[in-house]
């Protein structure tokens, strides 16, 4: 984090930062109030996340692992999104993203409490979205597919249409510009989910199963 920092402020950004948990909801609220206090925040993009499976011999992820996922990238969301929205209300502004994954449309059967947490980001971003637009705020929920991360070398099966980490900072970035309500890329991969919705769930399941994190 620190050296992301200094990179930024080589560029000539000013940068305000803390390390903190996302989980912890007073936490949070008074980072937000400290900033709001400095400068008020135009776009928040709620990104932090964490990911588990299954074990390799088959036993069922742990009711530890599944919680720690659904705490940190549904409910670390709803307490960024509680904290700022506020703020933005009150000033009839603001744009807030949301980082959910094209797990949350289609989940991998080896990381349940992965696709449930984003699931519930792409809900609640939705419901959200509806409900702060009366006051001008807007809401993009952002579902990418794999990225070139630390975190991605965990899957070790076939990941199609990979971008970059620039590549995919790219695509948010003219998505959240745009005001877009909702945003799933890659496009192929987006749409190959779509159209598996309409098979029968044995040939859906066959072709999930080259997605999962250990083939």
């Amino acid at each position: 984090m620190l050296e992301t920092a200094r990179d930024a402020e080589g560029m000539g950004s000013r940068v305000l930062w803390k390390a903190l948990d996302i989980c912890d909801t007073g936490a949070v609220q008074t980072w937000v109030s400290e900033i709001e206090a400095d400068t008020p925040l135009d776009l928040v993009i709620s990104n932090a996340g964490v990911t588990g499976s299954h074990g390799v011999d088959g036993t069922v992820e742990t009711a530890e692992t599944a919680h720690a996922q659904i705490a940190t990238n549904l409910g670390g969301t709803v307490n960024l999104l509680t904290a700022v929205a506020p703020y933005m209300q009150k000033r009839k502004r603001g744009n807030i993203a949301l980082i959910s994954s094209l797990a949350g449309l289609q989940p991998i059967s080896d990381g349940p409490a992965y696709g449930a947490s984003k699931a519930g980001v792409i809900a609640y971003g939705e419901a959200m979205r509806d409900h702060l637009h009366k006051w001008g705020v807007s809401v993009t929920v952002v579902c990418p597919g794999y990225i070139l991360t630390p975190m991605a070398d965990q899957f070790k099966s076939w990941r199609p249409y990979e971008y970059t980490a620039e590549e995919a900072a790219t695509s948010i970035t003219k998505a959240i510009a745009k005001k877009k309500a909702f945003h799933a890329f890659p496009w192929q991969l987006a749409l190959s989910i779509h159209i598996g919705k309409l098979l029968p769930w044995k040939l859906r399941r066959l072709a999930n199963q080259r997605f999962n994190y250990q083939r």
